[in-house]
């Protein structure tokens, strides 16, 4: 599994976004092309944020976790509290090669992270207390649920 998800992060996500373009439209959403590389370049540092809150009833935990060693994709249109951390300025500068970049960084960072420290564990607000491999199941998930959205994979 560790080889699928290392290859999803190192080849199919720098594939992907090769042919994402300012002007991509997202099939569904709100997102712009620059505000999904935004997205997942934040995710991508989402779990050292020592965040504690929680937002999933405890009653869900097993059930949500279970969600994440399944082929199942993350359903279209759901909605995050805009407080969890995720800001897009109106105003994005950043050249869209430049963000790309960013993002490929941060995921090779975060992968490296992951593979290095297998016994940390870190809270996601929707799901619970995750290990570093499902912290890469969920990663996967949610980059897979985006570059789909703009029709990328």
């Amino acid at each position: 599994m560790e080889k699928k998800i290392t290859n999803f992060f190192t080849s199919t996500l720098v594939e992907s976004i090769e042919n994402l373009k300012t002007d991509s439209k997202a099939e569904w959403g709100t997102m712009t092309a620059k505000q999904m590389l935004i997205h997942l370049t934040q995710s991508s540092k989402m779990m050292h944020l020592e965040n504690t809150k929680l937002l999933i009833k405890e009653k869900y935990i097993e059930k949500a976790i279970a969600f994440l060693y399944t082929d199942k994709a993350i359903s279209r249109g759901i909605e995050i509290p805009k407080d969890i951390g995720y800001n897009f300025d109106d105003g994005i500068t950043e050249n869209i090669e430049q963000l790309k970049e960013e993002l490929i960084e941060s995921a090779n960072a975060m992968l490296i992270f992951l593979t290095k420290n297998t016994d940390f564990r870190a809270i996601h607000p929707f799901i619970g207390e995750l290990t570093a491999e499902q912290w890469l199941l969920f990663k996967k998930k949610h980059f897979t649920h985006h570059l789909s959205q703009f029709g990328l994979l």
